[in-house]
């Protein structure tokens, strides 16, 4: 796991990273910890390369909280965390969507209990993929993906989270997507779409049904679509 650090007190900087150490030899981790003295300096060099982000809230040249949201216009998901003095800060933390906020000076059994909670988010987003819209990077757990869509080199994925309908937008192919879901139950009914059969709920004529929409089965792909669907179904939709 890729860690980074922007934190302009090297002090600080060096306790958050012994106990990066210390829990990588009690659980057995691996962790790569990068260090920035001050804001400009990471967003120079930051390009999706990281798997978590510890951020000083006042630093010279550019604070936390401004460095936050300057982050969240490139990737809507890796996890923030703030390290502050200031408790105050933490309801600024929710404004960029803060994974969490650690108050200094950080012990050992705090950040045991805040980075386990960070190590059960990766678990939970392990079965994820990443897709580029013009708002940045999102990532999207196929669980909650119910289907996708293509119109021309326009795809669309439609995504059910908290009993909340969203569509995501972005540039590809439907044959990149497909190779992209070939190893997670997705299985493409026709040209335009392809369909998670987790979440089928049954089959009507020649339509599949799922999430209260009705999907065309194109009559070449129907006969492997149901062979699909049918193993899929007989070994407990796993």
């Amino acid at each position: 796991m890729r860690i980074a650090i922007v934190e302009d007190n090297q002090s600080e900087m060096e306790r958050l990273s012994a106990h990066f150490a210390r829990y990588q030899q009690e659980y057995q981790q691996n962790f790569e910890i990068v260090w920035f003295d001050n804001g400009l300096k990471f967003l120079e060099s930051f390009n999706h390369n990281f798997d978590v982000i510890y951020l000083d809230v006042q630093m010279p040249l550019m604070d936390g909280m401004t460095l936050a949201a300057r982050i969240r216009k490139i990737d809507k998901t890796i996890p923030l965390i703030f390290v502050t003095n200031y408790v105050q800060y933490a309801i600024d933390g929710y404004k960029v969507d803060a994974s969490d906020f650690l108050l200094k000076p950080v012990n050992y059994f705090n950040f045991c209990e805040h980075f386990k909670r960070i190590e059960d988010r990766f678990k939970r987003q392990e079965d994820a993929i990443a897709i580029t819209t013009s708002e940045g990077i999102v990532k999207v757990l196929l669980d909650e993906l119910y289907y996708v869509e293509s119109n021309a080199h326009t795809i669309f994925y439609h995504v059910l989270s908290d009993g909340d309908e969203k569509v995501l937008e972005t540039s590809d192919t439907m044959k990149n997507v497909e190779q992209k879901l070939a190893d997670y139950n997705f299985y493409r009914c026709n040209n335009s779409f392809i369909v998670n059969l987790k979440h089928v709920a049954g089959v009507s004529g020649n339509d599949v049904l799922i999430a209260n929409t009705r999907l065309p089965i194109s009559r070449p792909r129907k006969k492997a679509f149901m062979n699909t669907l049918t193993e899929y179904m007989g070994m407990g939709g796993k």
